[in-house]
C-alpha cells in the first residue's frame, strides 16, 4: 500500500490512546539508526496560551510535548513539522491529540511523512 498527500507519503500512520495521562512513545525502527519521538501532556499554570514544545533529548530521541492544550476537542499542527531525515528522505509529522474532559486519558492520531531525496552527507 501506498498512500500520498501534497508530494509527501505517508510511512506511519496511526491513532494510539495513552494509558491515563502517561506518555507515548512511537520508535520509527529502521534496521539501523532507528528514531524515537516521545508525545506528552503538561499543564503549565502560568501560561494562558497552549503551544507545541519540540526538543531534541539526544540524536535519535525528540520529545513533543502538548502544553495546556484544550480538553475535550482534537487539536494538532495544520501545517507539517520538519524533524529530520529518515532513510535518505525528509520526514516530517502531523498530529492531533484528544484530552479527556477530566484528565484521565489522552489520545494521538499522528502520520509521519516522507518527503523527497536528500543528497548523501545533508
Amino acid at each position: 500500500m501506498r498512500i500520498t498527500s501534497g508530494g509527501y507519503e505517508a510511512v506511519y500512520h496511526g491513532r494510539v490512546f495513552a494509558y491515563g495521562m502517561n506518555p507515548i512513545e512511537i520508535v520509527l525502527s529502521e534496521e539501523r539508526d532507528p528514531l524515537t519521538f516521545v508525545f506528552s501532556i503538561e499543564r503549565d499554570p502560568d501560561r494562558d496560551d497552549f503551544d507545541t514544545d519540540i526538543r531534541l533529548v539526544r540524536a535519535d530521541m525528540v520529545k513533543i510535548v502538548c502544553v495546556n492544550f484544550p480538553r475535550g476537542k482534537p487539536i494538532g499542527n495544520r501545517d507539517l513539522i520538519h524533524l529530520g531525515v529518515l532513510n535518505n528522505r525528509k520526514l516530517s509529522l502531523r498530529y492531533e491529540v484528544n484530552i479527556h474532559y477530566d484528565l484521565s486519558t489522552w489520545m494521538l492520531a499522528f502520520t509521519f511523512f516522507a518527503g523527497e531525496g536528500v543528497p548523501a552527507g545533508e
